[in-house]
């Protein structure tokens, strides 16, 4: 009892029984608990891809009913309900859960409201809350019915809820409006049957087309895999430092063959880690799991494991993980979602919950740090490219991230603006301690301030170490030869020669400096 009241001073306060339900409560949780040793072993499935997919695909085919429901003609004096075959179909492909089918369902309603010419347009919302649950149960719950390969899933499905939701609706009007009962039988049932019918030869006509895009456009799953959990599991990495990649292999969905091949690296803090190599050797997908948008965000497959900030990747969510790592993608454009500087600065920090007074102080402190203090009034769409840059930036070190990710910065910019950002990279590096991690063709620009270099080629590392080491691989193996600076390829050409230099040619200074003391020690002879 003595170690566990060490562990938890609280235990002496509790009574006995209460005690004794603390006491089980911990080894419940000993015993469920499961202690991973080898992670190189251990395989996460995201089969479903990101956690807001369904929200994308929900919104486009809600979108593209609402366009048919405006345009579509009367048949015969019918016009089948294009908002119930679009939510059925995004409900089908998607499958979320019940209560997120509900919300999709609520927003069609909200639209019908606005379009509708029907004598009461508020039933709309009781009779999509009953529409919702069918198509979610179809979704979930009812396997595909198929002839050959064709399955009879989509149209099933948009005639029993166009049914359902019809009727609620005609059962709510005849309530309310005080129709009779006979208009409500002979009338408006073969009315919703008819609906029906067409829904349901609509439906699989909007399905399959929405299958294949979204299938190209990687938001689909191939199967109905469930998605791993590793709650229950005990994580713990074993490399130090503030990032650790443990024999990762990673599969993008609908990949045959992984994007990452057993890669492992770590990065201490106060790192400054440039992770290069020829277009497609996998820097990106890298850069995305230490973020934990891998597999979160993109899905997959995903053996070993990431640990950022000491947290398996796999056990949280992305917005745990921002608090440890801040992430600027090749388009730092995307992530500027407002008009002005200081309300950009405010955004995501206000999403957080926090006071003005706080949003203030870490506001003003970050646009220091980039030196655009001053500007919050600024509109962004005044900004210059660099300038644009450097406020994405400033928002993310306003949640104050232990690592700072970018994901080829310096694609867009010209030589004096890929100098200009190194140089504010390489501060906030120094003087503010932060651990920096960047994907970079531009070698040159780095050496300043890089400490160590990650080659990859073909989804594996195949050399990591110092700029000079990883360098002379390069040359070595011929993997990437083309971005060895010109400087450091003079001085491998000179040595391939009997030339030999005390220091590397990293900057001008340094190789100056070497030049002439091999000149003072070897003469021209060796010179």
């Amino acid at each position: 009892m003595g170690g566990t009241a060490e562990l938890y001073p609280f235990v002496p306060l509790l009574s006995s029984r209460e005690r004794k339900d603390f006491l089980v409560f911990i080894f419940r949780r000993m015993v469920i608990m499961e202690r991973v040793m080898d992670v190189s072993k251990l395989v996460f499935t995201k089969a479903r891809g990101g956690r807001f997919r369904w929200l994308t695909i929900s919104t486009l085919m809600l979108a593209i009913g609402m366009l048919l429901h405006l345009v579509s003609p009367s048949v015969a004096g019918f016009t089948p309900n294009w908002m119930i075959a679009c939510y059925v179909v995004a409900i089908l492909l998607t499958k979320p859960s019940y209560k997120q089918c509900l919300g999709i369902c609520m927003v069609a309603a909200l639209m019908e409201v606005f379009t509708s010419k029907s004598a009461f347009p508020y039933g709309d919302f009781a009779s999509e809350f009953f529409g919702a649950y069918v198509a979610g149960f179809f979704a979930h719950s009812v396997p595909p019915i198929k002839i050959g390969k064709f399955s009879l899933r989509p149209a099933i499905a948009g005639f029993i809820t166009t049914c359902v939701s019809g009727f609620t609706f005609v059962a709510i009007l005849t309530v309310v409006m005080g129709i009779p009962m006979k208009v409500f039988l002979y009338g408006m049932l073969p009315a919703v049957a008819m609906v029906g019918i067409g829904n349901g030869i609509i439906t699989p006509f909007l399905y399959f087309p929405a299958l294949r895009l979204f299938k190209s456009m990687h938001y689909m799953a191939e199967s109905d895999v469930e998605d791993s959990d590793h709650s229950g599991l005990v994580l713990e990495q074993s490399q130090e430092g503030v990032i650790s990649v443990e024999h990762l292999t990673y599969t993008y969905p609908f990949a045959k063959e992984p994007a990452l091949k057993d890669v492992s690296m770590a990065a201490e803090k106060v790192d400054f880690i440039v992770v290069t190599g020829p277009n497609g050797a996998g820097k990106t997908t890298l850069l995305m799991s230490m973020a934990g948008a891998i597999p979160h965000y993109y899905g997959g497959t995903m053996k070993g494991m990431v640990f950022t900030g000491g947290k398996a990747v796999t056990q949280h969510t992305i917005a745990d993980l921002a608090s440890s790592i801040g992430v600027i993608l090749s388009d730092y454009k995307a992530q500027i979602v407002t008009l002005t500087v200081g309300e950009e600065m405010a955004f995501t920090l206000e999403n957080h919950g926090f006071p003005p007074d706080e949003i203030r102080r870490r506001s003003k402190e970050a646009l220091a740090k980039v030196h655009l203090d001053g500007l919050e009034e600024r509109k962004v769409s005044t900004l210059s490219g660099g300038q644009c840059q450097r406020l994405v930036v400033a928002a993310v070190l306003a949640e104050e991230p232990q690592v700072l990710v970018f994901d080829e910065p310096t694609s867009a910019l010209d030589p004096e603006g890929i100098r200009e950002f190194y140089e504010m990279v390489g501060e906030l590096n120094q003087k503010e301690g932060l651990t920096v991690i960047v994907a970079e063709h531009h070698l040159e620009a780095t050496l300043p301030y890089a400490k160590k270099f990650v080659l990859m080629n073909k989804g594996k590392i195949v050399s990591q170490g110092t700029p000079e080491e990883v360098m002379r691989d390069m040359k070595k193996n011929h993997i990437y030869e083309e971005a060895i600076p010109d400087m450091y390829r003079a001085q491998l050409e000179l040595e391939d020669w009997g030339v030999s230099f005390e220091k590397p040619f990293l900057n001008i200074r340094d190789a100056e400096q070497s030049v002439v003391d091999s000149f003072k020690e070897g003469g021209r002879e060796n010179a």
